[in-house]
């Protein structure tokens, strides 16, 4: 059983989701516990998977993890794998309290922000920890998870997504809804709100003229004013749209300014689809790309450093193709989804063969 409290079109729930389809595509007995009329349970009926619509609300631990028991005590199942922070601390709760009838797993999915209490208890209760990324792990290591407990199991790419293909039609309306015209290069970042100032404080530094495409935002950083940009350069603001596959065909670079991402599917996308890519040198971001090779890691707060390495991409067309070409095979063939699935499927069946 595949637990997640989200239910949005983030990168993490649509990777749970394409790994419980891949795990029903390869023989096993799938449950996914999400939320009730979320487009993950929708997508995830769809495919063929079981699914349990269950609201797990915010600082309600112990209601959650009475539902969440409630549930494991109707269905037969192996073991449960938490993906969200709310079915973790639910699921931490009852395995403490000798009250979870299988085993624990817990998969990490963002850079560690537990207290160090709430990491401990989590690290004793389960039987595995996944860590999408080696960085991910050594936080957790830090906090107090057992080290023997941990394994680390990258992302895989989601191909289906980036491979499907883009009506002229659909295009055009990217192009009039982002203001495309040729006087300025496209670049832009298509995730939730990470580090997107840093580009906005770095764009009076870059001296091509570019439109900044921030794909994704809610909130403050969707509404709030915009510090003095320079004429020559534009920047659209957009909400999440689970239709983004349309804008990478319009984007020269892809950005990622991040420094808690566990191991981003964003970055795997754009490499996959031959965009050059600059990324914050953090966690996740650090592991996908080989700095020079695959893409570029700049420091993640240092507004000169973007400016510069946009400028290097945007002026040096040997460059960007070079990046292209190594990102792509990068993404494809080093990270693919089949390997997340038959890794997931043998840490399942060790931790089940564990078990007492």
């Amino acid at each position: 059983m595949l637990a997640l409290h989200q239910g949005g079109g983030s990168g993490a729930v649509n990777s749970v989701l394409r790994l419980a389809l891949g795990l029903r595509d390869a023989g096993l007995a799938v449950h996914l516990v999400c939320p009730p009329g979320s487009p993950v349970e929708r997508d995830a009926r769809a495919g063929g998977v079981t699914v349990h619509p269950v609201p797990l609300a915010r600082q309600s631990r112990l209601r959650n993890a009475g539902d969440l028991r409630a549930l494991l005590t109707r269905h037969s199942v192996d073991v449960v794998d938490s993906h969200g922070s709310r079915d973790r601390e639910a699921l931490t709760w009852l395995a403490l309290a000798r009250r979870l009838p299988v085993p624990l797993v817990l998969t990490r999915r963002s850079y560690p922000r537990s207290t160090r209490l709430e990491t401990w208890c989590a690290g004793r209760a389960a039987q595995r920890i996944v860590a999408l990324s080696e960085p991910v792990a050594e936080v957790l290591i830090r906090l107090g998870t057992p080290a023997d407990k941990i394994i680390v199991i990258h992302n895989g790419l989601l191909a289906d997504r980036v491979d499907q293909p883009v009506a002229a039609e659909s295009l055009e309306q990217w192009r009039e809804r982002i203001g495309w015209e040729p006087s300025r290069r496209t670049i832009g970042v298509v995730a939730r709100p990470k580090d997107q100032a840093i580009l906005l404080e770095a764009l009076s530094l870059v001296e091509t003229p570019v439109r900044l495409v921030l794909a994704g935002l809610d909130g403050q950083a969707l509404t709030a004013p915009l510090p003095p940009i320079p004429d020559r350069h534009a920047v659209v603001r957009l909400p999440f749209d689970p239709d983004i596959r349309p804008l990478y065909d319009l984007l020269e670079v892809a950005l990622h300014p991040s420094r808690y991402d566990a191991f981003p599917q964003a970055v795997l996308e754009a490499l996959a689809l031959g965009k050059p890519v600059i990324a914050s040198r953090a966690s996740g971001n650090a592991v996908i790309i080989r700095d020079g090779v695959d893409g570029l890691l700049v420091e993640p707060v240092a507004p000169r450093a973007w400016a510069s390495a946009l400028d290097r991409v945007l002026r040096d067309g040997a460059l960007a193709l070079r990046l292209s070409e190594s990102g792509r095979r990068r993404a494809r063939e080093d990270f693919p989804l089949a390997r997340t699935v038959e890794r997931t499927i043998a840490m399942y069946r060790e931790v089940v063969g564990r078990s007492p």
